[in-house]
């Protein structure tokens, strides 16, 4: 179970130099092909931060081809993850710990956004067996080897502004965020796909799967992963998928999950925009937004798909003779 004090720092005096707490606020905005994705990755033990700020809006190989990046590394770690400032003009405050935040921020050409998160639900513990129903099968192994020891999703309604190179949008949203602390190497991680899907505030469809990206267009074996309807968590017990691909970029595809009360969720989606991004340098995502269709209610959503520098270039000539 996920409490408060979850959102603070979990780093002891003894814990590994590779110590990381890594927190992600998701925005999107309706009726455009418009999402982004504000990211800050803190390493105690080394004082130091990284904060990725990107807003994307087409299809492309290039992540410098999308509407704003604002990638910094190695900056000062906040003392606190309750209430920070970083000097890229990024502010968070957790206002009610779990329940509300606040998140602003103050970039470069006539860029900044002034948000407000309200979560919908309890936070998703993917590591407490009474909430998801993989973790007692997986004996504490996760992805990105224990990146994960401890780790949540959240999905939340999203109100706000948005200033994108001076064009301005109102947000009135629902999306997927997340929270995770543990050892997290820059090398040699696994590839995985972080999905969700949103229609309204009664309904999310959420998984972590794992994905073997060379060989298979198939989504891999589930690690975790919920439906959120009405404000309760259900565990998904199977899911099963397929994916169509641009070279590396998810173009679509369909999934079907099942949750603990046996109900399956069955849903096909495209890629409003899609691109290869790098938060940190070793590690590539592949972030697409999504629109989403399921039993004709249509929503948006986003994937994220880990592939980690060392792993593509291990599987390179699989990779090539695909495309």
């Amino acid at each position: 179970m996920i409490r408060a004090e979850d959102f603070e720092y979990h780093f002891k005096p003894d814990s590994h130099w590779q110590w990381a707490e890594t927190v992600f606020f998701p925005v999107n905005v309706p009726g455009t092909s418009i999402n982004g994705g504000i990211y800050v990755l803190a390493r105690p033990m080394l004082g130091v931060s990284m904060s990725s700020i990107t807003f994307m809006d087409r299809l492309t190989m290039l992540w410098e081809d999308q509407a704003y990046i604002d990638n910094q590394q190695h900056l000062p770690c906040p003392k606190s993850l309750l209430e920070f400032s970083l000097p890229t003009g990024l502010s968070v405050k957790a206002i009610d710990p779990l329940k509300h935040y606040r998140v602003t921020y103050e970039g470069i050409d006539d860029t900044r956004c002034d948000l407000e998160y309200f979560a919908l639900h309890e936070p998703f513990d993917v590591n407490d067996p009474a909430m998801c129903p993989m973790a007692a099968k997986r004996n504490g192994a996760t992805t990105w080897d224990n990146a994960f020891a401890g780790h949540y999703e959240h999905t939340y309604r999203i109100k706000g502004e948005l200033v994108l190179r001076g064009k301005r949008y109102a947000i009135d949203t629902v999306d997927t965020g997340d929270r995770s602390w543990g050892p997290r190497a820059e090398r040699d991680n696994a590839c995985f796909i972080w999905w969700h899907a949103s229609f309204g505030e009664d309904l999310t469809i959420h998984v972590l799967t794992g994905h073997d990206f060379p060989n298979t267009p198939k989504i891999g074996a589930l690690i975790s992963g919920y439906v959120m309807e009405n404000g309760k968590n259900y565990g998904i017990t199977d899911c099963q998928g397929v994916q169509d691909y641009m070279k590396g970029l998810p173009m679509g595809g369909q999934l079907e999950v099942t949750d603990i009360r046996g109900r399956k969720f069955a849903c096909t989606y495209s890629a409003l925009n899609s691109c290869y991004m790098a938060p940190y340098p070793s590690n590539t995502y592949l972030q697409t937004f999504m629109r989403v269709n399921h039993e004709g209610k249509i929503g948006s959503g986003v994937q994220q798909f880990g592939l980690s520098r060392a792993y593509s270039t291990r599987h390179r000539e699989a990779i090539l003779s695909r495309y």
